[in-house]
């Protein structure tokens, strides 16, 4: 399953969360501003706090909306 880090207020996060349900792909969704140890996690997979991270592993991810990357990213999940 997918994880999506990000935050409420972010733009690009709302519009990766409705590009996987438009999809029909479920994912978990973990908000940095109101968990610490998602910001924690976030930050460890991408090196920075810059969101939207997916991620199907905590490895691989892919950084911002990025339609093409976040297939690819389904494809291998």
């Amino acid at each position: 399953m997918l994880t999506v880090f990000g935050f409420e207020g972010c733009p690009y996060c709302v519009k990766t969360k409705r590009y996987l349900e438009s999809r029909g792909v479920e994912y978990n969704y973990r908000d940095i501003e109101l968990d610490e140890s998602a910001a924690a996690e976030c930050q460890k997979i991408s090196g920075d706090l810059t969101v939207p991270v997916t991620t199907v592993d905590g490895v691989n991810y892919v950084l911002g909306f990025d339609k093409q990357k976040i297939d690819e990213l389904i494809a291998s999940a």
